[in-house]
């Protein structure tokens, strides 16, 4: 009888002390296409010509690529959703020493210095930014899009 107890507590302990991982969303791998999402923007209320917005990223590559030796190149833009035009260019430096081609990952920052009102009149204006980065071989990320952020006077 003792041995049966003792068996199933084994197999118990077996079944039940065994659990998948909880499912994260993660970044795709291997691809030489880089691959980006948004761990956060902060702040997302903020008043025109004073607030900056800061963008903190994730990123993937499969062949290391990401960043750009020439500084006058860009490798990162934040477009404000609401005028197409209004685009800001981000220069990110190489990750990997040159002529390396390893999978990398990792975090970068983008700050926007500060914003303004489109309309001069509105009490607000909300705005949303789409955020793509390319690659050495010019191969552009997905784009993400950013929660609202709101701009007062």
């Amino acid at each position: 009888m003792v041995k049966y107890l003792l068996l199933f507590i084994v197999v118990g302990s077996i079944f039940f002390g065994c659990k998948k991982d909880a499912q994260t969303t993660a970044l795709p791998t291997t691809s030489v296409i880089p691959a980006i999402q948004l761990i956060s923007i902060t702040p997302t209320s903020v008043h025109q010509f004073t607030d900056s917005i800061k963008f903190d990223i994730q990123y993937i590559d499969g062949d290391g690529n990401v960043g750009d030796y020439s500084a006058d190149s860009t490798s990162l833009i934040i477009i404000d959703n609401r005028n197409s035009a209004l685009v800001n260019k981000f220069h990110i430096p190489p990750v990997t020493p040159q002529g390396s081609s390893i999978e990398v990952q990792g975090e970068f920052i983008a700050v926007l210095k500060s914003i303004i009102l489109l309309n001069s009149s509105s009490s607000s204006e909300a705005t949303t930014f789409s955020i793509k980065l390319k690659d050495r071989a010019g191969n552009w990320s997905n784009v993400i899009t950013t929660p609202t952020v709101t701009i007062t006077p």
